[in-house]
Formats: structure tokens, C-alpha cells, sequence
């Protein structure tokens, strides 16, 4: 039985163990899930050396596993972080992870000393003395020689003072006018405060807090405030009375710390539930969802959220809910009005679920210019805007060598008709308009279109480039309609001595052309290249050596094929292919299945391919009996089918 309960309970701690280190991995992976589960979770800070604990309530740890194997969990917390976003003020407490307090910051004038504040007396002149002391429970600290001295709820310049008093009955040489000993108090390791948080709270319960902290970083140490708590009324009780309300709003918006005071060890910070709702949205700076107090107005509201951005109209929707007396029926329960913004100083914010900031509508107020001009596109529209006025802004028409590809004997402006469901065109001679003519230069209305058109007559020079073995290599336009390669060349100084006009090659958009001459007509970007005569033939693919042979004229391919080693043992004899020079393939030709093959001639420059044998399926001598057998099934059974119908 020992056995047995030893092997149950180091199954538990296991199982435990596993247990925690799945919550670890999870918070590690979802850094949110603290905060997402803290309204649900009993959760336990974790130090230098001990460990942290987390309780799901709503979730056991296989659910939560199972969320993330879905795929689903992240999705989920993002969602209750976004949610959380809209409420103004909260996400001021997810900071909880990157949030310290720093112990080597000046001492507050204000600080009370208490049980675990650490003192050191330092004692120098005609007397040299340090000490350490620790208050203890009851306030007090013993020194030797001087006895027990209580100092609780003392300052450091109250304490400092006490203790002048009484070091002074040992050494006389502290006090006078002149003393030649002296003494100073600083405080060493600090005392934690014991602050209870209550309410609507992340996290409610005691926390041991930075003896520096005030309300707001007293919240943040404890987790932050749920989103149904109140922000605008954070009550702090003190013995028993409520000694401060702090408006978080204030804090956030202006900085205004006035109520937000230090706290002192046993105090309790309360969270009351927020009584209202009120969600702002439209052409306000920070849309969001906030809390009104009593007697406050909308334009203080307003303000909370950052006031109007510059799109915003003085109308403005407000939607209250009626209370329940006043309701004729739950059906009209919301009642809707407009206000302008001049009058959201006089107006109140209760019972106000909603403000709405209408922005001003958009307007379009521009013209187009298409066509023959620099810069064309769409532009503002301004009142009294004239023809002119938009030909200057798409580039003008001063420039005279530009002036030559446009049509100028007309132009065009499109203009809505408000009768009719077609455009008006009204024409307009640029020539005259350039010429000072006013009547040509109309007043444009908002949505015009202007069209100008090319000169059909005007083109930008065209050319082609030639190099390689021609007399004058370079670029050349070209100057009629249907010139052809051979003209080009000969413009260029025909071919000079080394060329190889076998190996004429043409490239048009960058793939060649197959050529059977020079007379081809030549195209705008058209690249020319005559090489020199390469003397050798290149032979490639299933070969025993590939690589180039000396060009012998009128030797054939086998010459070719047999200069590279003869084929190799995975060529396939019927599928060579040669490569001209001049972009040409031949292919060699197989009849009479095969017996008789007429291969293309080889020309210098030439290159030679041989494929490879294309793979054959092995041959399957079960599979080849049993296709048999199914036939001969087939066949029998329509013999019987047959005999049977006679």
C-alpha cells in the first residue's frame, strides 16, 4: 500500500508540474492571456526565486490547448484586447509587464516612516559614528547609549530632528550655535505598504506596493481596472473614511494629479461600477467609448475625446435613453436629436448613450486635361478657372519644339449638359488661343474634361542598331515607309570583308528572328548582328563528346556526329535538330519507318543537338496475362450472349 500511494503521488506532482509548464508556454505564446484571464484567475507575482500560480475558472488547461491547436485562441484574445481598446483610459494598465518603479528616485518630502523602513545615522567631526537600524512593528528603533526612540509616521526632517535631540544628551558637542559633531538621517531599504484593492478591480485583494506609489501606480502594480469599473470615480478609504476621489479622466487628458495622493500602509483603494456609457464617434481626434459624471456636459465630453478634427461639422447627433418614466412605451425608449457644436457648452451629458460628429460631405471639384500635353492627369478646380489657367498647370505651351506634336488646329472641352443624358464637346483652336484670342480662352466649370490631340503628321525619330561586320556600325532611322534590312546595311557601308552573311541575325523585342535574307522590313528597336565567320560547328546532347568540330563545307551531319565519338548509348538516332546561325532549325527527316532518313545540311556556325531515347515502361509479363485473360473473358461471354439469342 506504501508503494501504491508513493507511485499516486509522484503521478500528481508530475502531472502538476506538466500542468504549470502548459500555463507557462501559453502565457510566454499570448503575453495578453494574464490580462485577458485575470477577472477569472487568482494570480500571484512571481519573484526571483518562487513561482507563479494561475487558476482558469472558465477554462482548464486542455481547453485552452484546444483553442490553440485551432487556431482560434490568439484570434479570441485579440478580439477581448481590441474590445478593451475601445473603452478610453484602460489600456493605460496593459503596461503591467514593462512597468517599474525605481528605488534610487528622491525621497518625497511628504514620506512617512513606518514598520520595515531601514535608517542610517551617520555621525562625523569630533566624533566619528554610522549606525543601521530597522523600525520595528511598534514604530520604534534601539540605539545603544541612547535607548528606544519611536518614529513612526515621522518624516525624515521630523525624525532628523528628534534625533539631533537626543544623540545631543551623549554628545554635547552636537548642539550650540557651533557644534563640532553632526548628524544626518537617510533612509536606506524601504518598507512595502499594504494597499487592499476592492471593486471592479483585475485582481481584487491585498498587494504588497512600492511605499512610493500613489493611486495610479498602486492599479497598475495590482493589475489595472476591470472595463466595468469606474475611471472617473477612484475612491480611496483611509481608517475607515473616504479620503480621496481621483478622476483617472483628468490625469489622462490634462495631467492634473491633485487627487491622485500617496498612499500609506492599510489603505483601500475602491473601484466602483461605472454607471454610464457613453460611445463617441465620427470626426473626433480619439473615438472610443467613455464615462460621464453627473452634471457634465458634452462639450467636456468632447474634449475627452480629444476634441473635432478640422472634417468635423457644428451639427452633431446625440442619442439619449430615456428613463424608464419617462418612456411612453419600451419602443421609443432612445430618443435623437441634433445639436450644433457652439451649443454642447450649455448642453448636459445624461443619459447619453452615444455622439455622433458628423463630418462635412466631400465635394468634387476638379477638372481633367487628357491627351498631348506634359503633364496630363486631374487637377483642382477653382472658381473662374479658365482654359489657359489649366494648360500652364499640364506643362504650357510655350515650349515650341514640344508645340510641334500637337494638334493645335483643335482641342476639345467636354462639359455635362444638365439636359441631356450625352456630354457637350466645345471646340477650341489652340492655334487662335495662342494668338491672344479671349473667346477661345473660356471659363472652365467643375468636371470639364480638355482633350488634346496629337499631330497625326508629327513622329518622334525611329531607329534600328547594327553592329558586328558592317563598315559604319551604330544607330540608324528609319526614313520611309517599308525599308528594308538590305537598305539599312547599305546605308550602314555595306558589309566589310570578315562578315558572315550566312550568320545575318535579327533580334525584335528581344527574340530572334528567323531570317531568309535581308530583304525584311525593319521596325523601330529592331537590333542587327552580322558575325564574323566562326569556321567550327558545335555539336551537343547525347554524343560521347560534346563540344565544337573544325566547319568543313559540304560535309554531312554523320561527318559532324562522327567527329563527336558517334552517338552515345542513350541518343536517340531519329530526334537530332540543327541550329543555324541565322535563327533557322532544321530537323532530320525519318521515312519508310526509318530506313531511309535525310539529314539538313551544316552550314558554318551551325550547332547539332542529339536527344536523349525517351524512357520506356518496362515490360510487364503479368500484367500483359492478365489484360489477356479480361479479353478473352469478354470475348466469351459474347460468344455465349451470341449463341444464346439464336
Amino acid at each position: 500500500m506504501k508503494y501504491l500511494f508513493t507511485f499516486i503521488f509522484l503521478i500528481t506532482n508530475f502531472l502538476f508540474a506538466q500542468s504549470e509548464s502548459i500555463i507557462e508556454e501559453l502565457i510566454q505564446q499570448y503575453p495578453q492571456l494574464s490580462s485577458y484571464a485575470a477577472k477569472n484567475t487568482s494570480y500571484i507575482p512571481k519573484d526571483n526565486t518562487g513561482e507563479s500560480e494561475f487558476y482558469f475558472y472558465d477554462y482548464t488547461e486542455q481547453e485552452l490547448l484546444m483553442l490553440d491547436s485551432l487556431g482560434v485562441l490568439d484570434t479570441l484574445l485579440d478580439t477581448t484586447e481590441a474590445e478593451q481598446s475601445l473603452y478610453f483610459g484602460y489600456k493605460f494598465f496593459n503596461t503591467l509587464d514593462d512597468f517599474v518603479i525605481f528605488d534610487n528616485i528622491p525621497i518625497p518630502g511628504d514620506y512617512r516612516l513606518g514598520p520595515g523602513d531601514q535608517l542610517s545615522i551617520s555621525i562625523w567631526g569630533t566624533t566619528q559614528l554610522r549606525s543601521s537600524h530597522m523600525i520595528n512593528r511598534d514604530g520604534d528603533i534601539f540605539v545603544d547609549g541612547i535607548g528606544q526612540i519611536n518614529l513612526t509616521g515621522m518624516t525624515i526632517t521630523t525624525a532628523e530632528i528628534l534625533l539631533k535631540e537626543r544623540y545631543s544628551e551623549v554628545y554635547s558637542t552636537i548642539k550650540g550655535n557651533k557644534p563640532a559633531t553632526f548628524l544626518s538621517l537617510s533612509l536606506g531599504q524601504l518598507k512595502s505598504n499594504n494597499i487592499s484593492f476592492v471593486g471592479e478591480v483585475n485582481r481584487p485583494g491585498v498587494y504588497a506596493v512600492h511605499p512610493f506609489s500613489d493611486i495610479t501606480t498602486a492599479l497598475l502594480q495590482a493589475g489595472g481596472v476591470d472595463t466595468v469599473g469606474s475611471l472617473r470615480n477612484i475612491q480611496v478609504i483611509r481608517d475607515g473614511e473616504n479620503i480621496s476621489e481621483f478622476d483617472f479622466y483628468e490625469f489622462l487628458v490634462s495631467g492634473k494629479t491633485s487627487n491622485n495622493i500617496r498612499l500609506i500602509n492599510g489603505d483601500v483603494i475602491f473601484v466602483p461600477v461605472r454607471h454610464s456609457t457613453v460611445e463617441i464617434v465620427g470626426e473626433v481626434n480619439r473615438p472610443g467609448i467613455y464615462e460621464t459624471k453627473k452634471d457634465e456636459l458634452i462639450e467636456e465630453l468632447i474634449h475627452y475625446a480629444g476634441g473635432l478634427t478640422p472634417k468635423a461639422q457644428s451639427s452633431i447627433e446625440i442619442y439619449k435613453l430615456l428613463p424608464r418614466g419617462e418612456r411612453t412605451s419600451e419602443d421609443y425608449a432612445y430618443d435623437v436629436s441634433y445639436i450644433d457644436y457652439q451649443d454642447a457648452t450649455d448642453v448636459f451629458a445624461t443619459n447619453l448613450i452615444k455622439i455622433r460628429v458628423l463630418s462635412v460631405p466631400e465635394v468634387i471639384r476638379e477638372v481633367s486635361i487628357l491627351g498631348q500635353v506634359k503633364t496630363p492627369g486631374v487637377y483642382a478646380y477653382q472658381d473662374s478657372m479658365k482654359l489657359m489657367d489649366l494648360l500652364k498647370i499640364a506643362g504650357g505651351l510655350d515650349d515650341k519644339s514640344y508645340l510641334e506634336s500637337v494638334y493645335t488646329v483643335e482641342a476639345e472641352v467636354i462639359r455635362q449638359d444638365p439636359n441631356s443624358k450625352y456630354v457637350t464637346a466645345i471646340p477650341i483652336s489652340l492655334d487662335e488661343l495662342l494668338e491672344g484670342q479671349s473667346d477661345q480662352n473660356i471659363i472652365l466649370n467643375n468636371n470639364d474634361i480638355i482633350i488634346v490631340r496629337e499631330d497625326s503628321e508629327y513622329s518622334e525619330a525611329k531607329y534600328i542598331t547594327i553592329s558586328g561586320q558592317v563598315n559604319i556600325p551604330g544607330k540608324y532611322t528609319i526614313q520611309k515607309k517599308e525599308e528594308t534590312l538590305s537598305d539599312i546595311i547599305n546605308r550602314a557601308g555595306g558589309y566589310s570583308e570578315d562578315a558572315y552573311i550566312g550568320g545575318l541575325q535579327l533580334y525584335r523585342d528581344s527574340i530572334q528572328v528567323v531570317l531568309h535574307g535581308p530583304d525584311i522590313f525593319v521596325s523601330f528597336g529592331d537590333s542587327v548582328h552580322i558575325p564574323e565567320a566562326p569556321g567550327v560547328v558545335k555539336i551537343s546532347g547525347q554524343v560521347q563528346r560534346q563540344g565544337t568540330v573544325q566547319y568543313v563545307k559540304g560535309k554531312p551531319l554523320a561527318y559532324y556526329i562522327e567527329r563527336a565519338g558517334g552517338y552515345n548509348f542513350d541518343a536517340d538516332k531519329k530526334r537530332v535538330v540543327v541550329h543555324y546561325a541565322n535563327g533557322d532549325v532544321r530537323l532530320k527527316r525519318n521515312y519508310l519507318l526509318s530506313l531511309i532518313s535525310i539529314s539538313p545540311p551544316i552550314l558554318d556556325g551551325s550547332t547539332i543537338y542529339v536527344y536523349k531515347m525517351p524512357n520506356k515502361p518496362p515490360f510487364d509479363l503479368t500484367q500483359l496475362l492478365g489484360t489477356t485473360a479480361q479479353a478473352a473473358s469478354s470475348i466469351a461471354t459474347l460468344y455465349l450472349l451470341y449463341q444464346n439469342t439464336q
